[in-house]
Parts: structure tokens; sequence; C-alpha cells
């Protein structure tokens, strides 16, 4: 659910991984009336879409407020199993990126300060048959919305590619935002993590101060300095394929909340 403000749709990522250098190609997408092919009722008319550096500052020409049918966004979105944008000239908007190693933010707003359901979408869009040990590639994806209850939970979906299973820490922030002045927080995130079947694989509904959590969590992202607090997260090894991180409050709650995917090697 995007709102104005500081509930708009924010979704970082982090291209990178150990041994690797150069750039990477990326399709960032904001889905708004897109939506309506899957009955999404009350979608976000005409998202705006634009891209920051690791230093929070706008990058010049990437601002995107209408893909206007671009051919190159049809191409790269079929190449990377995107499903179709089949009106070109609704105000769906896109961006093909290059980008070197950095984390990076996509933020989707309402173009006018509209409000209501939007999907933002990042992929690895390096061309089939270039990808070596060397090339740069996702290695964390993160989004923070506003948390609602039933189909207004916050999903995070991710995909892992290749042939062997990946390490994966998986966090749902709430209470630990406040340190850094977010108001109204999720009190009581609950993680749970669904495979691309629907099938539960694990869950989690406080952290409990696991210091396996604490050691591998201090390497890969901020630090969460309440043992006792309700937030949580998931370390767990995959297979292939695709999952959804889902967060949700414990008790219908609702409130601001982060949840954060990372590659553990």
């Amino acid at each position: 659910q995007v709102g104005t403000g500081a509930n708009i749709l924010t979704a970082g990522f982090a291209i990178g991984g150990s041994g690797t250098s150069g750039q990477q190609s990326v399709l960032v997408r904001a889905s708004g009336p897109a939506l309506t092919a899957f009955n999404v009722a009350g979608v976000l008319a005409d998202p705006q879409l634009q891209m920051f550096n690791s230093s929070s500052v706008a990058i010049p020409g990437d601002l995107n407020d209408g893909w206007a049918g671009d051919s190159a966004i049809v191409n790269t979105a079929s190449a990377v199993g995107a499903f179709a944008w089949k009106d070109s000239k609704s105000h769906d908007a896109a961006l093909n990126l290059t980008l070197a190693a950095a984390p990076y933010t996509a933020q989707v707003s309402g173009q006018s300060g509209d409000t209501g359901v939007a999907l933002v979408e990042v992929y690895d869009a390096t061309p089939a048959g270039t990808y070596t040990s060397s090339s740069p590639r996702l290695v964390n994806l993160s989004s923070r919305v506003n948390v609602g209850t039933g189909g207004n939970a916050l999903i995070a979906g991710f995909v892992i590619k290749g042939t062997t299973s990946v390490t994966v820490l998986i966090r749902a922030s709430g209470p630990a935002l406040t340190q850094f002045g977010v108001g109204g927080v999720l009190p009581d995130p609950v993680l749970l993590l669904r495979d691309g079947a629907g099938n539960a694989v694990a869950s989690n509904s406080s952290w409990g101060g696991d210091p396996v959590i604490s050691s591998v969590a201090n390497a890969v992202a901020f630090q969460w300095k309440d043992t006792g607090s309700h937030d949580s997260a998931l370390l767990v090894t995959l297979p292939p394929g695709s999952y959804t991180a889902n967060v949700s409050g414990a008790n219908n709650d609702t409130g601001v909340g982060l949840v954060e995917v990372y590659e553990i090697q």
C-alpha cells in the first residue's frame, strides 16, 4: 500500500558479491495499473519510479513516470521472465539500468500524490550466456512500507537461480527501526517464509537475541541492539527456486516494517 510522505514504497537492493567486478544490468519496475490483470483492486494509478545511490542522492536521468510501451523494457522483461504489461499506454513505470557494485534504493510514489497498491520489482538482467563467476549479482533486497493486515501485509519475493543452495538471512524489523527515529513502527512483526508452491518453509515471531543471527547480521546489516525486541529473523539454506517472505503483525497490529533478504557467503 503506497501512501505519501514517509509512507511511499521504498525498495533497497545491493549489487556485488565476493570476487566480482564490473557492472550489472538490472530491470526495475513499478507496477500499478498492470496489477489489475491479477484482479488487484485499489491500485496506484500513476506510479513514479526514482532511483537513488548509497548517499541517498537521486541518480540523474533515472526517473520514470510512464513507460510508454518502450520496446527495450518489453524485451528485457520477457528475457528475465517478468509478467507482461499488456497496455503500452499505462502509467506503470520502469527503468533499464547498468549499475556498478553498490547499494541502491528505488522509491515508488504517486505522481500526483495519489495512493494505492503497487509492486516494485528488481531483476538481474545479465544477458543469457554472459554470466561468469566474477559477474556482479544481486546480493540484497529490502523493502519498507506501512504494514497492514490481510492483503496489505508486507510481501517480499525473491528467486534463487543456479544449481546450488544459498544461505540467506531474512529479517523483519519493526521495533529496531526506532533507532533511526522512525515512528509508528510495527510492534510485533511475524516472519513467514514460503516456497513457490505456497508451502511454509520456516517462520519466526521473535529473534530472542540469537547469537548466530546477531553475528551474521553484524557482517551485512545494521545492528539490532535490543536482544529482547520482537523483531524477527531467519537464517536458512535454500535450494534454487522462488520464495516469499511475508511480514505481518502478530496480533493484527499495523505499522512501519522493513523486510531484508541477504545472501550469506
